[in-house]
């Protein structure tokens, strides 16, 4: 009599050890995959205030206001307008600051490569020192700037 095999089959093993590994492999290479994507997409990317610096911050002799040099150099890949928002605080003692206002300037149509700088003033008079403080950069693209500006009624 013939003997018979109990247990399971060699080959119905080798396929649980193969599903229960792509199981355990395929999200970790997902995972991988999106990370390598993710890096080639955004190696080349440049936020706007990487170009914008400013360049002095000063106390007005005649206004007593606060005034910041602001300056861009555009290493956009295409011609632009920067919005930089400026935010001026004003010493006060224990080496803290209070607000001393906000003030906006634009750089429009600034050609790739090109070096501006501009003027902002701040609103109060201030005692002592002010602080000249990059609060926010936007830029737009003259391209998209000009559609926007014409798709608005």
């Amino acid at each position: 009599m013939p003997r018979r095999r109990t247990g399971t089959p060699r080959r119905v093993v080798i396929l649980i050890v193969v599903m229960a590994s792509l199981l355990v492999l395929s999200p970790v290479a997902l995972v991988v995959a999106f990370f390598y994507v993710w890096g080639k997409n955004h190696e080349d990317l440049r936020f706007p205030d990487q170009d914008v610096s400013i360049v002095s911050c000063r106390k007005d002799e005649v206004t007593g206001g606060p005034v910041a040099e602001v300056r861009v150099e555009s290493r956009a890949k295409r011609p632009g307008t920067f919005t930089v928002h400026v935010r001026f605080r004003a010493p006060r003692g224990k080496g803290g600051s209070d607000p001393a206002g906000k003030r906006t300037v634009i750089f429009r149509d600034l050609a790739v490569g090109a070096t501006a700088t501009r003027s902002a003033a701040g609103p109060a008079p201030v005692r002592g020192r002010p602080q000249c403080v990059l609060a926010d950069v936007t830029f737009l693209s003259t391209a998209l700037a000009r559609q926007s500006a014409s798709a608005t009624p």
